[in-house]
């Protein structure tokens, strides 16, 4: 999409400075596992790779030479450093201790990855008919897993067609340091439908509320530095197909048992660093899709998420507790959240850049419901959605809250989107001690080709929403759903609504004379 210039935020907020139209300096280098991964630049210029950079230690990834670049407006990042937490940017609390660190640019996103050369190629003995494998008797579990722990470091062990045959059955995967999947064009890594095969705990994966962690994923990446996922294939999690022994799919049973279904991801990253997913297609997760965890440096790279938007718990991509990363170039659409970046920390979930991305069906570009580990310095770009129930939404209660900060949303489209901004601090009515607070958040450039339904929702007034908004333009005049407790800074550019309510300020700035955003080809 067209995106007109872009001028400082301190015109709105004084001390914010938007850089999402500046280009920033490089990530990494090194060719590891499916490529160097280099986290958002400027900030801080982090380097991964399991050869070509400096090798990455357990406490984080390492340093590469030279590398460096800007962020915010214009200042300059210095060369990444090796360690823990998040690499070359000031350590931020939930509180925001530590000092304010500007959100990366949205053009820090570090070279495209690259799909390592292959240490063995496993050969498909199935074929696909009417979406569906020719057999499930006899699982690829063993021969996968059997090439990949064999495999050296920085390669790939490749799953292939052959002839008429391009499909893989199989149950849990675990990748090893360095090594990367890599599912070749035209093959499809089908999950198994018998819950036993990926039980993490006895007799528990598949039940009602018996602990998320009683099922492995399918692809499983546990405390390992420099592991990827990739290629041009696909990745069916079966979710919309009967469990094996049974009548019922994994979205009936995540239905009857009211979201509480412990069921396969489909790509599990916990801990480590450098993790890369790349072009590939996942489809038809029991439950999410890809859940990344405890990471230090990832990268989410021209990747489609295509499920049905009726799947339930079904979400596409969930950073949690996660730092240094970056979400670009992908086609999300499924039946909940598209991305929800949550707070489950320590560590504050930050220096994340969402940039180039475009949704389906699904609930949105979110944050929470988890923020009681904090969330700060994300920035959201070049975003379209397109017949999502949500947009813009940060979510989040009492149980589970806390603070969300420095969070910058640019250049977004939406279509036919029922609730295009929703900053709502009572999302569930549960109850607790932990008390979400959202301030200085930010979105500029958002063109809404409709109306619908807005909410400005914080905890209270010692908690109040700190919002900017500026060239936020509606085709058609929305509603204010909630509004409370919330302080908005409106302009300099034009924006489509007031909200009152009580406790809310709204403050607009002199307008300037500003067109919509051009979203003539964002859909």
């Amino acid at each position: 999409m067209k995106k007109p210039p872009v001028r400082p935020l301190g015109l709105i907020l004084g001390a914010l400075v938007l850089a999402c139209s500046s280009s920033a300096g490089t990530g990494s280098s090194g060719a590891g596992a499916a490529g160097a991964v280099g986290g958002p630049a400027g900030a801080m210029g982090v380097a991964g790779g399991a050869a070509g950079a400096t090798a990455a230690g357990s406490g984080g990834m390492g340093s590469a030479a030279g590398i460096s670049g800007s962020s915010g407006g214009g200042a300059s990042g210095g060369a990444g450093t090796a360690g823990g937490g998040a690499a070359g940017a000031a350590a931020t609390g939930a509180s925001g201790a530590g000092g304010a660190v500007t959100p990366p640019s949205c053009e820090a996103l570090g070279p495209e990855p690259a799909i390592p050369p292959a240490c063995a190629t496993v050969m498909a003995t199935k074929t696909i008919s009417g979406g569906l494998p020719s057999d499930e008797a006899a699982l690829d579990t063993a021969a996968i897993q059997a090439a990949i722990d064999s495999c050296a470091a920085g390669k790939a062990v490749r799953l292939a067609a052959n002839g008429t045959a391009a499909a893989f059955v199989s149950g849990a995967l675990m990748l090893r340091a360095g090594v990367t999947l890599w599912i070749d064009a035209g093959v499809t890594l089908f999950s198994s439908r018998d819950p036993r095969d990926f039980e993490a705990v006895a007799g528990k994966c598949g039940g009602n509320d018996t602990g998320s962690s009683s099922c492995n994923a399918l692809v499983n990446v546990k405390n390992a530095a420099n592991a990827g996922v990739v290629g041009a294939g696909t990745i069916d999690g079966r979710g919309g197909e009967p469990v094996a022994g049974g009548s019922s799919t994994w979205w009936d049973l995540e239905k009857a048992d009211a979201g509480n279904l412990v069921a396969p991801r489909l790509v599990q990253v916990t801990g480590g660093n450098g993790f890369v997913l790349y072009k590939v297609t996942l489809k038809n997760a029991p439950k999410f899709h890809v859940s990344i965890q405890s990471t230090v440096g990832f990268k989410v790279w021209g990747i489609t998420i295509d499920t049905p938007g009726t799947a339930p718990n079904t979400d596409g991509v969930d950073p949690a507790a996660s730092t240094n990363g970056v979400i670009a170039f992908s086609h999300i659409s499924t039946g909940d959240d598209n991305i929800a970046i949550k707070g489950s920390g320590p560590p504050v979930v930050s220096q994340l850049v969402i940039a180039h991305n475009h949704f389906g069906k699904g609930h949105g570009m979110s944050i929470g419901s988890e923020t009681y580990g904090g969330v700060a310095d994300v920035r959201v770009c070049d975003l379209s959605l397109d017949g999502t129930t949500n947009g813009l939404r940060i979510k989040s209660d009492s149980s589970r809250g806390g603070v969300v900060q420095r969070v910058t949303y640019s250049d977004v489209c939406m279509r036919d989107v029922a609730n295009p901004l929703v900053f709502d601090a009572y999302y569930s009515t549960a109850t607790g001690t932990r008390l979400p607070d959202y301030h200085d958040i930010t979105a500029r450039n958002v063109h809404v080709l409709g109306g619908g339904a807005l909410t400005f929702r914080a905890y209270d007034a010692t908690h109040p929403l700190v919002l900017a908004l500026d060239n936020i333009v509606f085709d058609s005049t929305p509603t204010i759903k909630y509004a409370q407790d919330a302080h908005l800074a409106l302009g300099p550019g034009p924006v489509s609504f007031d909200a009152s309510g009580t406790d809310v300020t709204s403050t607009r700035a002199a307008t300037v004379s500003e067109p919509p955003l051009d979203c003539t080809n964002a859909f």
